[in-house]
């Protein structure tokens, strides 16, 4: 397994020992090709806003795979958004998650102080926008990510960090698989990237804070029925719609 790791800042020279390990280079501070070795495809770089960096991964390994995010002291927030073509696994304080669009769960959340490690599927598309995101713009959002329940981990300073494993409304998937059909080679792709972002993370704030919390549960057969009605549209992304009567 091809082991390689790494850590994040909100400017380009995270990437710089990441290149060296994967030998290859970085272009303009933005693309990394990935090494024939390894696979096919790219990771994308940019700086968003003022304390808003993306990071996009379109690629796929050819061998088992392992890239591991060492926790710094770089204050961020990273929302992690999966729509791999396959389940990979996420490993966040010791724990494996399965994660991907054909998973129920494609969302996570982690304090840049806890570490990750991404292993992805052989031989299957990976498609991850990670959104790196400077801790002074999130105070209201951390206090009131505080009072739901979510899980945490005390770090050796005793200090909470947490992290969230969730769901990515469905027009943030529209406009993530919309990178999937645009060449990075294209002059506009930089403000195409940042646009989406920027698209993206409003989606989750104007979810988590103007979502209607009910108190009403579903039933199990409620939750079995739309299991089924998922798996089916998944399994038919390509026919026609089958019509609200059938589902």
């Amino acid at each position: 397994m091809r082991k390689i790791t790494h850590y994040y800042s909100l400017t380009p020279e995270w990437q710089y020992d990441l290149v060296k390990q994967l030998n290859t280079e970085v272009i303009d501070d933005k693309l990394i090709i990935v090494p024939d070795d390894i696979g096919k495809g790219f990771f994308y770089f940019s700086q968003v806003m003022d304390g808003i960096s993306v990071v996009y991964a379109d690629l796929t390994t050819k061998i088992p795979f392992k890239i591991t995010r060492k926790k710094s002291e770089n204050e961020l927030f990273i929302f992690h958004f999966d729509l791999s073509e396959h389940i990979n696994l996420i490993k966040i304080n010791d724990i494996d998650y399965e994660i991907g669009a054909f998973n129920q769960l494609d969302l996570a959340i982690f304090d840049n102080q806890l570490e990750s490690t991404f292993k992805p599927s052989v031989n299957e598309r990976i498609i991850a926008l990670r959104l790196l995101i400077d801790k002074k713009l999130l105070h209201d959002f951390i206090e009131k990510f505080q009072k739901k329940e979510n899980i945490f981990n005390h770090t050796a300073t005793t200090r909470k960090v947490f992290y969230h494993y969730g769901n990515i409304d469905s027009n943030s998937i529209l406009l993530i698989k919309s990178l999937k059909n645009k060449s990075v080679n294209d002059l506009s792709y930089d403000s195409f990237i940042k646009g989406i972002s920027l698209k993206v993370l409003g989606n989750f704030f104007n979810k988590f804070y103007y979502s209607k919390e009910k108190d009403t549960k579903l039933t199990e057969i409620e939750n079995e029925f739309i299991e089924k009605t998922k798996n089916y549209l998944t399994n038919n992304l390509y026919g026609p719609f089958p019509s609200l009567i059938f589902l």
